[in-house]
């Protein structure tokens, strides 16, 4: 292992020759870097040649004329940070030579990323409204029960914003004008109204899953609703196995009782990259006590949940939740949403790493005697 300090800049060093530099160091960071217990590199860049130079620390520094200047002397010929230096690199992370572990091989590999795209309506609607804060929206939504209230909406400027036209659903109620159509593109290239268009996106993900979603404002999480009868609930994943999204825990001490409920539950996030939205996936969890309120001991379960999972299981709620939002056949019922989602973004890789090899421990192979010090793999450089 070697601690490296980056300093970059496409100005010239001080003193910078075509030889050589200094570089001048604070009394401070001296101190820092020499009481690390592994090697410290000072490496010095010029981002825009793609050229660098290197200084062990502790070894320049050992000399109290150095530390006492804070000045390091760069050679430009002998300390170059490139290739060549690899081998001297590896003698002062290992003395002992013992570092060793196999490099990426040249195969392509396909990476999944959480990265969900999303399609959104070309068009939103705004109109005139006299109300300026959303509860008094939703209260006089209210007003009318037959109604669907919508809170799929946003307030600016005396106008109300939604996806749908406002006459058509029950904001009508709180218009006061005429209805405007607006082109979500043009939303996409203001960096403010990207903001009000990225609202109306999250309150359109929420109306989306509220068949099976609960919406949870202190953690900015949906999560799904538990079972009338709060019996398990499974639904299909990408892979075409079964994940439970809603499942009771019961006491040990009384088996008909409660403990807790544990709802698969999602963060996410939009995100415009190349002018295509992704919803950027975030799987988690939810405890209630009861299926409805939250569990008094919430933060202690999620800390919990949090250390156990490991990659196979976040890849699997990843791909659970992408398969539902974006609705394939023998998941749920089709349903209407106002977002239309894709899959996730794939990528592939040219270089891969052996799995096995990378996640071997040679010291678990076989006993260590206690005088035989422990070999510690690092890396292996490739000519």
């Amino acid at each position: 292992m070697i601690f490296v300090q980056s300093k970059a800049s496409d100005r010239n060093f001080p003193g910078e020759t075509d030889r050589g530099f200094h570089y001048l160091c604070k009394a401070a960071d001296v101190d820092y870097w020499m009481s690390a217990d592994n090697p410290v590199l000072l490496v010095c860049s010029h981002p825009q040649t793609g050229e660098a130079w290197w200084m062990h620390i502790q070894t320049w520094f050992a000399d109290p004329g150095h530390r006492a200047s804070g000045r390091i002397d760069f050679d430009k010929s002998t300390q170059r940070f490139d290739q060549d230096a690899a081998h001297r690199l590896l003698n002062l992370a290992d003395p002992h030579g013992n570092a060793h572990v196999a490099i990426a091989e040249h195969r392509e590999e396909s990476l999944t990323s959480n990265l969900l795209q999303v399609e959104i309506p070309a068009l939103l609607y705004g109109a005139p409204t006299k109300y300026s804060d959303p509860r008094d929206v939703t209260a006089r939504q209210r007003e009318f029960a037959e109604e669907d209230v919508r809170h799929d909406f946003i307030l600016r400027g005396g106008r109300v914003y939604s996806w749908l036209p406002p006459e058509e659903t029950a904001l009508r109620h709180v218009i006061c004008g005429p209805t405007d159509a607006i082109e979500t593109a043009e939303w996409s290239a203001d960096p403010q109204r990207q903001r009000w268009l990225v609202q109306l996106m999250n309150y359109a993900l929420q109306r989306d899953v509220r068949a099976d979603c609960a919406w949870h404002g202190g953690r900015k999480v949906v999560y799904f609703r538990p079972t009338s009868d709060l019996r398990p609930r499974q639904i299909r994943g990408a892979s075409g196995r079964q994940c439970l999204v809603f499942n009771p825990k019961f006491k040990k001490s009384a088996p008909q009782e409660i403990s807790y409920c544990k709802h698969a539950a999602l963060e996410w996030q939009f995100l415009l990259l190349d002018g295509q939205w992704f919803c950027a996936l975030t799987p988690t969890s939810h405890y209630t006590r009861d299926g409805y309120r939250d569990s008094l001991f919430l933060s202690d379960l999620l800390t919990g949940i949090k250390q156990l999972d490991r990659n196979p299981a976040v890849r699997g709620q990843t791909g659970m939740w992408a398969t539902y939002l974006h609705g394939e056949d023998g998941v749920f019922e089709p349903r209407e949403t106002l977002l239309t989602y894709g899959s996730l973004m794939t990528f592939t890789a040219t270089r891969a790493i052996d799995d096995q090899a990378w996640l071997a421990d040679p010291r678990k192979d076989g006993a260590v005697a206690e005088d035989e010090p422990e070999v510690f793999t690092l890396f292996e450089v490739e000519s």
